[in-house]
């Protein structure tokens, strides 16, 4: 494998699982193609926004090309169902990725699209092409964006209270603090009769195991252990380990700084985003969105607002010591947390015209109005370097220019770290986050500790996996990490 191929870190874990093979690339590269008289057809699942802006593209391929689109949506249980993909090319959640290429039922991205420079591969953020869009060793998905969570905070607050964005989950835990009490604002603290919290983070069912994961990243990836989220010989979860039980007690504490009990369950990513719009609390966890709407009521220029990379540790757990260690001066701190959302685009296996199907994916993933197509979706972000100076067509209309400037400049930031952590690709990710999601809700609402609900978690894995099989779940796993089994 050459070293170009992937960062320092995939280079290093290729060499330790024993030089496993590449998967092989049984699609040849296309040939300069004719379009006209060839029909395609498009499913788009579980994204209406996505769907809608399929259609509305449609006519602009069919008059370029001559050839004619047809676009169908589908749900994530559809798909999940079919014996076979009854399209040429689908948009889907990026996390499908595996149990889609686990079951054959896609063909990897041809070379030509990968390697030619004319095609604009190499624009897309680095950890997007090497790892989001990789099963194994093989590119299998076109992009359409991946966000990751980020810091939004009250940049008013924080300059009067002579503050910084926090760099570590611990200055977070006592910036929330600070801010959620009212008295430490003075004049600029919201009135009595108005909410307020210190932060509030997506809890809602389907988020809570993910903002675990995203807390723990930085705190389980230890340069030398590779296994992670479970042991990659033996299954064996390891979400009940130290890392895992130190997130999330500092996510309860956090928790207990934000809405009501009753409340704080119930909040997702764009509640989240919408609250801290409303002006309800001082820091937030979720990523900007075309998409969002302004609350009714609120003025776009009443809150000034910042966007952070979300926080790293100064310590990090090594697993084979069974220890804490702390981090170097120039050692990096902060690990992101891939596949929370996002949208790919892959080619049936059964596909007719699997070249003309791949140049489809390309031209919505970069031509079609300047790359800008998957902003439709609330459940992407921008992806590559073209983009960055069109920052406002992916943030909410609210957030200032110079901060989503900002935003498109530095995202790319959290997709160059050597190190990260995938949020499940596997098949069965939604039992597995599903167990995940109990055990925070247990924790936060007080009924149990981080440790008895996360004991409790990977005992649930266990039967997962023995349910799905595990030799095909390491398999799986493997595929996910960018090894070959």
């Amino acid at each position: 494998l050459p070293p170009s191929a992937f960062p320092l870190l995939c280079l290093c874990c290729l060499l330790m699982a024993g030089g496993r093979k590449p998967a092989p690339q049984d699609v040849p590269p296309p040939e300069d193609t004719v379009l006209s008289g060839v029909t395609l057809r498009l499913l788009v699942v579980s994204d209406a926004a996505l769907a809608k802006a399929a259609e509305q593209a449609r006519g602009e391929w069919n008059a370029q090309t001559g050839s004619e689109l047809l676009v169908e949506q589908i749900g994530e249980e559809e798909l999940a169902a079919a014996k076979v993909l009854e399209a040429d090319a689908v948009i889907c959640p990026s996390h499908l990725l595996g149990p889609l290429a686990q079951r054959e039922l896609i063909v990897p991205v041809p070379d030509k699209l990968t390697k030619d420079t004319e095609q604009g591969w190499s624009d897309i953020f680095e950890l997007v092409r090497l790892c989001d869009v990789v099963w194994g060793q093989s590119t299998q998905a076109v992009p359409f964006g991946s966000p990751v969570l980020v810091c939004y905070y009250r940049a008013d607050l924080l300059e009067k209270l002579g503050r910084r964005p926090p760099e570590t989950w611990t200055e977070y835990q006592e910036l929330a603090q600070l801010l959620a009490d009212r008295k430490n604002l003075g004049e600029a603290a919201p009135p009595d009769n108005q909410p307020w919290h210190g932060t509030i983070e997506p809890l809602a069912d389907g988020w809570a195991g993910l903002v675990l994961l995203a807390r723990a990243a930085p705190y389980a990836k230890h340069p030398s252990n590779y296994s992670t989220l479970g042991d990659i010989d033996t299954m064996e979860p390891l979400v009940d380990g130290p890392p895992f039980v130190r997130a999330l007690g500092e996510l309860v504490a956090a928790a207990r700084l934000g809405p009501s009990k009753t409340k704080r369950l119930q909040y997702d990513p764009a509640a989240v985003r919408k609250a801290f719009w409303r002006g309800d609390c001082g820091l937030a966890l979720s990523w900007p969105s075309c998409t969002a709407a302004l609350p009714d009521g609120v003025e776009s220029s009443a809150i000034r607002a910042g966007l952070a990379e979300l926080p790293g540790t100064a310590e990090v757990y090594n697993r084979d010591e069974k220890s804490w260690q702390t981090r170097g001066e120039s050692d990096d701190r902060r690990v992101p947390l891939l596949g929370m959302a996002g949208r790919i685009g892959v080619v049936s296996r059964t596909s007719a015209q699997p070249e003309v199907a791949f140049q489809l994916l390309r031209w919505m993933s970069q031509d079609l109005a300047g790359g800008q197509f998957s902003a439709a979706s609330p459940a992407t972000t921008l992806f590559r370097r073209s983009q960055v100076k069109m920052a406002r067509a992916w943030v909410e209309p609210q957030l200032a220019s110079t901060t989503a400037a900002q935003y498109a400049d530095g995202l790319e930031q959290p997709f160059r770290r050597q190190q990260w952590l995938f949020g499940l690709r596997l098949p069965g990710r939604a039992e597995y986050l599903a167990a995940l999601d109990e055990a925070v809700h247990q924790a936060v609402s007080g009924e149990k500790s981080p440790a008895d609900v996360l004991r409790t978690a990977a005992g649930r894995w266990r039967e997962i996996t023995r349910k799905l099989g595990p030799k095909r779940q390491q398999a799986a796993y493997l595929n996910s990490l960018g090894l070959e089994p």
